[in-house]
């Protein structure tokens, strides 16, 4: 057991297969929407309201599993989400009407869902080290998987049960996910424990003009620590927290103090107005383009491989470090915002498939560097919280996206302008963090661990480092995962 361990690996395939059922729904909701339409005899405007209740309440449950992870683990959060999300699309075999829907299918399991698209990002943060980008990649892959399973299943239980038999039975395989959910545990190299050396963090500019040093708390294990008094250079896995009270669900609420989050929320915000469009829109759109709806279906199941490419390519980059991830969140978003402006071009099942393959892989290497920018922004004690909050803002606009649908698809007849638009916020959100990568590799630090046991006085506010992990593998080497924000605010232990 420890960091990037075999164990770890295990964890992250759980989360696979636990995001694989209990998202499976929004990954198949291109079926839905247009088997939406044909059974409640709604227009497009009516049945999008499905999806983005689903989607509001998906990222809204992030206010709640957020605090709860916060003070508890994710564990419990996780199995609790996992049986939400199944008891939702269940309950969708009692609706007789488009309301009942939305309740059922759209607030329902949208909670769910949502509680497991938040947490599991959560638990591969805590779980790895060197590989984390990997390793959230390896996670995401689950749910990108159910888009080449479940669209075509979905298909085939309408045809066969009707509606409403057929999300009865969708409910049950949705249900697995909780049996995943029982294998995740928080790692133990996190839990409290009881003896603890007080340490600092030194920080030294690379102009060589500066230097401070910030307090942290080392926890230190019994069955790792030697006799050496020095400690660190022989523990095989100690964890660098700040002190604070993380049973507190106020005290995570200092995230917001973080000015990297704003951008990062900015960036979410832009990133899913695309993605929820050209994921429930797609199969619509291509009928539109006189493209049968079975050849539809299935140019949405084989271009989620490209989805799946991305999310497990890119992370190999990213760990790495041929290019950094704030460069890397600027061209996925920059080039999915091409993607989606030269969309209405398309007017053929070949140059449509091929662009449909390329968003698809831009949106799942986008997918996995969130998380893993989120934590870089904001370190491993705040994740949950930032995670939650994060989601629940992209509530907020979710609930505008089928206003903007249906104005373009039933008042202006096409969805061209809608994926323009698109397009266009997410190649302006690209150019802010061109902007913010320019600041940033202006202003770099170099960040050594101090045990010479300095006094608190030293420590200082300004610009500093949250590290989270320092392991020493076989005993021939330190690595360490850093966290850098640039801020302004009081440092507070």
């Amino acid at each position: 057991h420890g960091p990037d361990s075999v164990h770890s690996w295990l964890t992250a395939g759980a989360c696979a297969f636990s995001g694989f059922f209990a998202l499976a729904p929004l990954r198949s909701f291109g079926v839905l929407f247009v088997a939406i339409m044909q059974e409640f005899g709604v227009n497009r405007e009516e049945a999008s309201w499905t999806l983005m209740i689903l989607g509001g309440a998906r990222v809204l449950s992030g206010l709640l599993a957020g605090p709860l992870a916060h003070r508890f683990t994710t564990r419990p959060v996780l199995l609790f989400g996992s049986v939400v999300s199944a008891g939702g699309v269940m309950l969708a075999y009692f609706a007789e009407n488009i309301w009942t829907l939305h309740v059922t299918l759209g607030i329902v399991h949208g909670f769910g869902s949502g509680i497991v698209y938040a947490m599991n990002p959560v638990l591969i943060s805590e779980h790895f080290v060197k590989h984390q980008t990997l390793a959230t990649g390896v996670c995401f892959a689950g749910s990108t998987l159910g888009s080449f399973v479940f669209p075509k299943l979905i298909e085939k239980l309408i045809a066969y049960y009707g509606f409403q038999g057929a999300m009865l039975v969708f409910g049950a395989l949705i249900l697995n996910a909780a049996a995943f959910s029982l294998f995740l545990r928080q790692p133990r190299w996190l839990r409290r424990c009881d003896t603890s050396v007080e340490s600092l963090i030194t920080v030294e500019s690379t102009d060589h003009k500066s230097s401070s040093q910030l307090p942290y708390i080392i926890p230190i294990f019994p069955d790792a620590a030697s006799k050496d008094p020095q400690g660190v250079q022989s523990v095989q896995a100690v964890t660098l927290r700040k002190k604070r009270d993380r049973s507190s669900v106020l005290s995570g609420l200092d995230v917001l103090r973080i000015p990297m989050l704003y951008l990062v929320m900015y960036s979410a915000v832009a990133f899913n107005l695309g993605y929820d469009c050209y994921n429930s829109l797609l199969v619509d759109f291509a009928v539109d383009r006189g493209i049968e709806q079975s050849s539809a279906v299935t140019m949405t199941s084989l271009s989620s491989l490209a989805d799946l490419v991305g999310r497990l390519g890119l992370p190999v980059i990213a760990d790495r470090q041929l290019l950094k991830r704030r460069t890397m969140m600027a061209m996925v978003l920059a080039l999915v915002g091409v993607m989606y402006v030269v969309m209405p071009l398309c007017r053929d099942y070949g140059s449509l498939f091929a662009l449909a393959s390329a968003v698809a892989f831009l949106l799942g290497s986008g997918v996995v560097l969130f998380p893993v920018i989120l934590v870089e922004c904001v370190g491993l004690d705040r994740i949950a919280m930032a995670t939650g909050l994060l989601t629940a803002l992209s509530a907020t606009f979710s609930f505008a996206k089928p206003s903007l649908i249906g104005y373009f698809r039933d008042t202006r007849g096409s969805y061209d302008l809608l994926f323009v638009a698109c397009g266009s916020v997410a190649i302006s959100t690209s150019l802010a963090w061109v902007v913010v990568d320019v600041i940033l590799r202006k202003r770099r630090s170099t960040w050594t661990l101090d045990t010479t046991g300095a006094g608190k006085a030293e420590a200082v506010s300004g610009k500093f480092c949250s590290p989270r992990i320092v392991y020493v593998g076989d005993g021939k080497y330190l690595e360490t995962r850093r966290s850098r924000a640039s801020s302004t605010m009081t440092v507070l232990y």
